[in-house]
């Protein structure tokens, strides 16, 4: 499969790269907190250029994108509706948990999006408990990086003790490692209550929520909160997965994207 790279400059100056793969209608897939581009969805690219020109971005903060000093959530919209400007046209949006937020953050931005589909979007629907983000910022400050992604493993997401050794031991933990400072600010976007109804009742694009049917707690009662407030969505179950069914069962995802992008 061959691919290509090229960049975006995002509203504040911060080049975002993208990598181009495929042909066909154009799909733009947005990773997740903890996952760069290759990360998240290097298992399924590979089956959806057969069908889409596909076009999966690195959020800020991971290279070869580029990073700023200051952060806010507004900034990775802006960098969403840069990419979907760039790429031309009517554009799919494939963007998974984090992604999904900022996607949301971005819909008065996204002028050319023909269909949008969200996967458990962490919409947060009452205030967090502030010690979560307290912990990860004194991990920043100490340079601890692995402090850092099993805080956020631990209290964040609620990740069981055997897959935090898993993620420990796996190849892929050096990557993991080098996004690890943008978990903080992250997880304070997610925990900051906003009110969405507003912003989501007036999006009258096609959209889609994707469900993992194992999903439980905040990402299941924010998938149905996302549902209820778009108007005309559809909230599609993903059968026997849990949050990352790019990850764990590839071909699968894959095919259900097809099934619904068409």
């Amino acid at each position: 499969m061959a691919t290509e790279r090229f960049t975006v400059q995002s509203k504040d100056g911060v080049e975002i790269s993208v990598q181009k793969a495929g042909s066909g209608p154009a799909l733009l897939l947005v990773h997740g907190a903890l996952l760069n581009g290759s990360l998240s969805w290097g298992a399924v690219l590979p089956k959806l250029a057969e069908h889409f020109t596909v076009y999966a971005m690195d959020r800020r903060g991971r290279a070869p994108s580029g990073d700023a000093r200051e952060y806010s959530i507004s900034n990775e919209a802006d960098d969403i509706a840069s990419v979907v400007n760039a790429i031309g046209g009517l554009v799919i949006v494939l963007a998974h948990s984090y992604g999904a937020l900022a996607t949301l953050e971005a819909l008065d931005r996204l002028k050319k999006v023909s269909h949008l589909i969200l996967y458990e979007p962490p919409v947060t629907l009452k205030p967090s408990d502030p010690t979560i983000v307290a912990n990860l910022e004194r991990a920043l400050e100490a340079g601890d990086r692995e402090q850092i992604i099993t805080t956020f493993l631990r209290d964040q997401i609620r990740v069981p003790p055997d897959r935090i050794a898993m993620m420990r031991a796996s190849p892929i933990f050096p990557i993991v490692l080098q996004i690890a400072p943008t978990l903080p600010r992250e997880s304070r976007a997610v925990n900051t209550y906003r009110p969405w109804a507003e912003r989501l009742a007036n999006w009258k694009t096609p959209t889609t929520v994707l469900l993992g049917s194992e999903t439980i707690g905040l990402l299941r009662d924010a998938a149905f909160f996302v549902r209820d407030t778009i108007p005309g969505c559809r909230l599609v179950t993903l059968e026997g997965q849990g949050h990352g069914a790019m990850l764990d069962a590839p071909d699968w995802f894959a095919n259900k994207i097809l099934e619904i992008a068409k």
